[in-house]
């Protein structure tokens, strides 16, 4: 990995190599800043590093091994008190602990597995900015979940939601990247068709109290991997692997999709971020 510095026009200045343990394949920062935390699909290892004053990781000050491969994501919370961390196929899971982010010390909550649907696979979360509710990318169910949190931060199921048409298969499709409107109205989630043609981005609406509904589908180019907002909202943009491309779609008050552009796209580099 690296840590890159960027001037204050956004423009790459340099870069500093970094060796995360065990290959991470999510990094998250903690809410103050303080820690860096990252999970390996290979092992489903979580290791949390600490940050100094440049920014740069240090080695790792705890490390949690529950013997399950395939983890996918590790986020926390608006305030900062807990972290989740999916488990996709044959290791599914959706474990939760507490977090201290002054120490970067973890704790399991009892019980540790909020236990999501069979054969649901979460795969990427998005938290809401002001209601107590998570929600999940299902990388098998092909659909969304969202969770209610509780005080204590546990999360309990409150939706399971298909969104394929009905009698479609699944096989050959995976759900990828989600991520909520800094508003909190409006959720996407990239649809990628493996073998299928059948490459989407799904949108949901969020009611009132949490919960979300399905709007629709929108085409995207092959394999819509990872998914970015602008800082604003307004537009929502998508890398797609297989199709080498970085598209932009305008975001309606009603949640449509609306692409207004689209450029020449490194197949390699799948996930991105817009500041």
């Amino acid at each position: 990995g690296a840590a890159v510095y960027l001037t204050e026009d956004g423009s790459y200045q340099k870069h500093q190599k970094i060796s995360f343990n065990d290959g991470a394949c999510y990094l998250s920062l903690d809410n103050e800043n303080r820690h860096l935390l990252g999970v390996s699909y290979g092992n489903g290892r979580l290791n949390v590093y600490p940050l100094d004053d440049q920014g740069i990781p240090g080695k790792a000050i705890t490390t949690v091994d529950e013997g399950k491969r395939e983890a996918h994501c590790v986020l926390l919370p608006p305030d900062g008190k807990n972290i989740y961390i999916p488990y996709v196929k044959g290791n599914l899971a959706l474990l939760q602990y507490a977090y201290d982010g002054k120490t970067g010390k973890i704790t399991p909550l009892e019980p540790k597995d909020a236990k999501p649907p069979l054969g649901s696979g979460p795969r990427h979360m998005a938290c809401h900015p002001t209601l107590p509710m998570v929600y999940f990318s299902n990388e098998q169910g092909i659909g969304l979940s969202s969770y209610r949190r509780e005080a204590n931060g546990q999360l309990k199921v409150e939706q399971d939601i298909s969104i394929l048409p009905p009698g479609m298969s699944k096989i050959g499709l995976s759900a990828s990247d989600l991520l909520i409107t800094p508003d909190g109205k409006f959720l996407f989630a990239g649809l990628r068709g493996h073998r299928q043609e059948f490459d989407r981005i799904s949108r949901y609406r969020v009611l009132e109290d949490g919960k979300a509904e399905f709007l629709g589908l929108t085409e995207a180019d092959k394999i819509p991997w990872g998914l970015t907002l602008s800082p604003d909202g307004k537009f929502l943009l998508v890398s797609a692997t297989a199709g080498a491309s970085l598209t932009a779609y305008r975001v309606s008050p009603d949640g449509g999709l609306k692409k207004v552009a689209s450029l020449a796209w490194d197949p390699r580099m799948s996930d991105l971020i817009a500041r």
